[in-house]
């Protein structure tokens, strides 16, 4: 996984969040809870399907209006399998893995997992 994910407040606009995620080299940042109480992601995705596509100006759209939720997340102590099989029923990319204090400490995507098979094979 990639530790120290990347967050924003959830009224961040999409413009300063696509400049962070530059900036950093990242496609992803996770957005904090806002009015509804729930975490999101924002994905380079998100951005091209519902601000590019659309002809919605970035300055102008905040992070949790266009952010995937509810966020699929993982305990720490998932196994490699079993964050494949949610990814791949969730049909999703990326997964947030929190801790036991439901916090964002990484993020999953399909590449490590890949990475990590093609690396190391798969765990026993």
């Amino acid at each position: 996984m990639n530790p120290n994910p990347v967050t924003v407040p959830a009224e961040t606009t999409v413009e300063d969040a696509m400049h962070l995620m530059r900036e950093k080299r990242i496609s992803s940042v996770i957005t904090e809870p806002g009015s509804d109480g729930e975490w999101g992601i924002m994905t380079q995705r998100d951005v091209l399907s519902r601000i590019v596509s659309k002809n919605r100006t970035p300055s102008t759209v905040k992070v949790e209006e266009i952010a995937s939720r509810p966020l699929v997340t993982t305990p720490v102590d998932t196994s490699l399998h079993d964050c494949a099989e949610i990814m791949s029923e969730s049909n999703i990319r990326r997964m947030v893995v929190m801790d036991n204090n439901n916090q964002p400490v990484g993020i999953i995507s399909d590449t490590d997992i890949f990475a990590s098979v093609e690396q190391f094979g798969l765990p026993e």
